[in-house]
C-alpha cells in the first residue's frame, strides 16, 4: 500500500512521535516495546499514574494495566484519547472510558472531546 501526503507545515521530524490517520484505521499497536519497558521503569519508581497514548479500545488499557500489575505497579491508568476508533460510537467510548481511571483528550482532538462530553452528559441524565 502506498500513502501520499502533502506537507502543510514543514519542519524537522523528531523521534518518539505518535502517528494518526484521519478517520482512524491505524494498525499500529497502542503499546510499543518502548512503552512496555517504560511501564517496568514506572513500576520501579512508584508512579501514581500511567498514560496510554492512542488506545483503540478498552483492551489496550487493560493490557497496560496487566503489564503494570505484573511489574508491581498499582498506578491509575490514563487513556489519552487520540484515535477515531476510540470514539467512533457509543460502545467504543464506553469500552475505553470504563477501562480507564482517567480520560485525557488533547486540545487538538476536538472531535474526540465533543464525543466524550456528549457521552458524559448522557450518563448524567
Amino acid at each position: 500500500m502506498k500513502v501520499f501526503t502533502e506537507v502543510t507545515v514543514g519542519g524537522p521530524l523528531s523521534n518518539n512521535k505518535g502517528i494518526n490517520k484521519l478517520g482512524g484505521g491505524l494498525s499500529a499497536e497502542a503499546l510499543t516495546d518502548k512503552d512496555k519497558a517504560d511501564i517496568v521503569t514506572a513500576a520501579k519508581i512508584g508512579v501514581d499514574y500511567l498514560a496510554v497514548s492512542f488506545p483503540r479500545c478498552g483492551e489496550d488499557l487493560n493490557y497496560a494495566r496487566r503489564l503494570a500489575r505484573d511489574a508491581g505497579c498499582d498506578a491509575k491508568i490514563v487513556a489519552k484519547v487520540e484515535r477515531a476508533e476510540a470514539v467512533c460510537d457509543q460502545d467504543a467510548m464506553d469500552d475505553v472510558i470504563l477501562a480507564s481511571d482517567v480520560v485525557m483528550v488533547p486540545v487538538a482532538t476536538s472531535a474526540s472531546r465533543s464525543a466524550i462530553l456528549s457521552w458524559w452528559a448522557s450518563r448524567k441524565r
